[in-house]
């Protein structure tokens, strides 16, 4: 939010011109570009207290240098970090063979950010102009934002140093230029990025251990049989209660070229043609790293399958019921190199994606207009996965032939449409109906989880058509303005995230069936007097799914819902039944805010603001929305927050800022996906994880400007 010229939030799908995962909306942050007529720059510090954590500090700046009347360049930087405010308290593993006495910290999640961009507008005669950017940033952050309930408001219990780094840097060259019957405009982008992060991984393989590894019903059954290793896979699973973490390395890059040509004139006809094109190649390893894993049960099971798939061995098939001799498999090295990766995914992803879009829009009369618009878009896609459990060992079901891999090839593509009327009933009084289009592109889960028959092994896109009817307003001379809109959107083959209790692999994306959400959204806006004005925002909702679903894969192929021996689907199988209200979709929004200003103050402005938010309950995941079961259940939330500041005619600003001035401890999400490895060992954490808001913040703000702003 740096020196930004404005940011447009766009609500409803905008498939037809940003395409893909523009379902619900589109904000666009809109920057300050390059101006060419005067020196401008400006420098703001700023500091923050947080009731019972660390401070907060950020300092940025920009520069604006015009060098010729056609020629300059903006510069801004930035850096900030932002203070933790929840412990990691003392606690033991779940096996009690280790604790984190060395990582107990008070306030140990920060969150750090510098970046910069630089642009360089150059305008070629009075028609054309040429912009260049680069953009980068860099984030660290620290510990995790969580709360356990077993422990208290702002605290957990993690026995690893957790850390996530981000950083990217994005470059383009924009193209501007009028020909005489439209506008130009050339864009082409290049993007790069790479992902870091470490996560404690406790909860999930000493759980593991304890069911598979550690002695339960295999264990018992198996015992002293020499053989014990080729009857299941679950002696991998012994790691002895070691040390675990999650790690991730993910390299992205991205390269798009995008040409728009807009008409221009006073005709009743307008219009808008383009053409997209986007090469995305993201490369992730993935895995879990276990202390001295060579030195476990797990590790020696893992040699004895490597032996027993790389060499020459006689074998029972049970779908030919005889006893079969292979030569074994090349691709299984024996014996396995020393490593501690207990876990390994290699996923290689190239996607390009080709577009066409258009609008036109036609003034029916001077008070009717009508508008429409499509995009075609083609998704060409090419998918390379490799898991090994451990690293070098080739994956169960996999072993006997290849290396663990899978490629997936393929192409799809789609049209998306907008339609809409408007009619102008005065100057300053409007109404509209609109239908639009959005969509999300399928994709693939994981082999692993596929190989198990609960997860389809593709999943397709979801599309999404919206009916909305509503009118914009101005009163009292344009001093109240209010606008409200009704709308109906409906889902169709629902993208929904499935995971199964106590396998943290076996998850995936399905295809639910339909789901809807009608509801209305108003605005008001106010100017009381020329110093008061108030804003107000509400939104009621009634998201839910509107048919029965099960999720019941067998051999990759939904089978549908079981049934009861009256033929009638069995309740206690539904995994969405119809009526079940969407997940992270709160059916009542609101806001309101005031704003005051006092001239003439001290020298200059001194003004005042307010505002009040509120958001009802809310779903987290499909397993949790149960009547009997609120863990997954996030209550319904507000917050207040006030400000103040002085503005003086030598561009010095100073402000205070309250946030979350009632110190309310609200959240918007809970998570229990660790509570069925807690229930092994009967530990009360882990049940409910819910990532508190920040407490009560107090930011001060100076801010100097120099020259034309």
């Amino acid at each position: 939010n740096i020196d930004l010229e404005r940011v447009e939030n766009l609500p409803g799908p905008q498939g037809t011109l940003f395409g893909s995962s523009s379902q619900t909306g589109t904000i666009r942050f809109i920057t300050n570009k390059p101006k060419t007529d005067g020196f401008a720059a400006n420098i703001e510090a700023r500091y923050a207290s947080t009731s019972g954590g660390d401070p907060s500090w950020a300092l940025n700046g920009m520069v604006n240098i015009p060098f010729t009347d056609t020629f300059a360049i903006r510069a801004v930087a930035y850096s900030s970090l932002d203070g933790g405010y929840v412990d990691n308290v003392l606690g033991t593993s779940f096996a009690g063979n280790y604790d984190n006495s060395e990582l107990v910290e008070d306030n140990f999640n920060e969150f750090e950010v510098q970046g910069g961009r630089l642009h360089a507008l150059w305008n070629i005669g009075e028609n054309w102009s040429v912009l260049a950017t680069v953009f980068g940033e860099n984030t660290t952050a620290e510990g995790v934002w969580d709360s356990d309930v077993a422990l208290g408001d702002y605290k957990v219990t993690r026995f690893e140093d957790e850390i996530r780094t981000d950083d990217w840097v994005s470059a383009a060259l924009t193209l501007s230029g009028d020909i005489g019957f439209a506008d130009l405009t050339v864009n082409v982008n290049t993007f790069d990025r790479d992902i870091v992060y470490e996560y404690d991984n406790m909860t999930y393989s000493q759980s593991k251990d304890r069911v598979y590894g550690g002695g339960l019903y295999y264990e018992l059954y198996y015992a002293g049989d020499p053989n014990y290793v080729y009857y299941s896979n679950f002696p991998l699973y012994n790691t002895d209660y070691n040390r675990s973490i999650i790690f991730n390395d993910q390299q992205q890059e991205r390269q798009s070229a995008e040409i728009r040509l807009t008409s221009k004139g006073d005709s009743r006809f307008q219009w808008m043609i383009g053409g997209f094109y986007e090469d995305i190649t993201d490369n992730w390893y993935y895995g879990t790293v276990v202390e001295d894993l060579t030195n476990t049960t797990a590790w020696g099971a893992a040699q004895a399958y490597a032996y027993y798939y790389a060499n020459p061995h006689y074998f029972y098939n049970y779908y030919t019921y005889a006893y079969e001799y292979t030569t074994g498999n090349p691709y299984q090295a024996y014996p396995l190199p020393d490593t501690d990766i207990g876990y390994s995914n290699t996923l290689d992803r190239s996607i390009k994606q080709t577009a066409v879009f258009g609008e036109i829009g036609f003034d029916i009369t001077d008070n009717l207009h009508i508008h429409g618009g499509m995009r075609w878009a083609e998704y060409d896609r090419d998918i390379y996965s490799r898991f090994q459990f451990p690293e070098g060992l080739n994956p169960f079901g996999d072993r006997s032939v290849g290396d663990g891999s899978f490629r997936d090839i393929g192409k799809i593509s789609d049209t998306l449409y907008k339609i809409g009327l408007k009619y102008n009933l005065t100057d300053d009084k409007m109404i509209y109906g609109l239908f639009s289009q959005g969509f999300r592109v399928g994709g693939f889960n994981s082999p692993r989880a596929a190989a198990t028959g609960q997860l389809a092994r593709e999943y397709g896109s979801d599309f999404l058509d919206n009916y909305e009817f509503g009118f914009k307003t101005l009163w009292a001379d344009g001093k109240f303005m209010f606008n409200a809109s009704f709308f109906l959107m409906e889902w169709s083959d629902y993208q929904q995230g499935a995971s199964f209790p106590g396998r943290w692999w076996l998850r995936g994306n399905v295809n639910a069936e339909s789901a809807e959400t009608k509801g209305v959204e108003m605005e008001a806006d106010w100017q009381v007097t020329d110093k008061l004005t108030l804003t107000a925002n509400l939104f009621l909702a009634d998201p839910e799914f509107t048919e029965d679903w099960c999720n019941n894969y067998v051999d990759g192929v939904n089978a549908g819902c079981p049934t009861l021996p009256d033929g009638s689907v069995d309740p206690d199988e539904l995994t969405i039944r119809n009526g079940m209200t969407m997940p992270n979709s709160p059916k009542v929004k609101g806001f309101l805010s005031a704003y005051y200003v006092m001239p003439q103050i001290f020298g200059g402005d001194w003004w005042v603001y307010a505002d009040y938010s509120y958001s009802g309950e809310q779903w987290n995941e499909i397993g949790n929305i149960r009547d009997d079961n609120t863990d997954g259940l996030s209550p319904s939330w507000s917050y207040v927050s006030a400000s103040t500041g002085l503005s003086l005619p030598n561009q010095w600003d100073i402000e205070i800022n309250i946030r979350n001035l009632t110190d309310q401890q609200g959240f918007s999400y809970t998570a229990t996906f660790e509570a069925d490895n807690a229930e092994v060992f009967d530990d009360p954490r882990y049940r409910k994880i819910r990532a508190l808001d920040r407490p009560r913040t107090i930011w001060l703000t100076v801010r100097k400007g120099f020259g034309g702003g």
